[in-house]
């Protein structure tokens, strides 16, 4: 009998720490970071590129050769990067930027410059890298070398 007890006490305490395992053991791993392209056909074509990095508080989006409206001009082709929140689906296929009132940051060079009179409103991308498939809008609002820019960006495309 005196063996008996040590022998249960030791069945308990292996069976506790046995169902005390990992429980997220069997879910998904996603990437933490990945970088997505947009298809584009010709070179001067507007394209995009979605940095995104789960591991800090807001992913990027690049939008390279974006027009807007200056007044009654359609400005050059400007590169811009915004900064916003990024979420992923319980799949870890569709990532979604939601975000307003946000402050671009022009290319200059290969200098990517904060511009504070602009501002970039109403932004909402979603990218689907199962089906490879992407969504953007936003409205950019402010002035621009002394010109009002009030414009919507809007585009639909694939991935690479």
């Amino acid at each position: 009998m005196k063996k008996l007890i040590p022998a249960l006490l030791f069945a308990v305490l292996f069976l506790t720490f046995a169902a005390c395992g990992d429980d997220k053991k069997d879910e998904p791993v996603f990437p933490t970071t990945q970088q997505l392209e947009s298809e584009h056909g010709q070179a001067n074509d507007t394209y995009l590129i979605w940095d995104i990095d789960m591991n800090q508080d807001s992913s990027s989006i690049y939008v390279y050769k974006a027009k807007f409206r200056m007044g009654d001009k359609e400005s050059p082709e400007l590169n811009v990067r915004v900064d916003a929140p990024c979420t992923v689906d319980k799949t870890g296929k569709i990532y979604t930027f939601i975000g307003t009132d946000i402050m671009p940051y022009l290319l200059m060079g290969t200098t990517h410059t904060p511009f504070p009179s602009l501002r970039v409103n109403n932004l909402r991308s979603v990218v689907n890298v199962e089906k490879r498939t992407y969504s953007i809008t936003f409205d950019c609002q402010g002035t621009a070398n002394g010109r009002p820019i009030d414009g919507h960006y809007e585009k639909e495309g694939n991935l690479k």
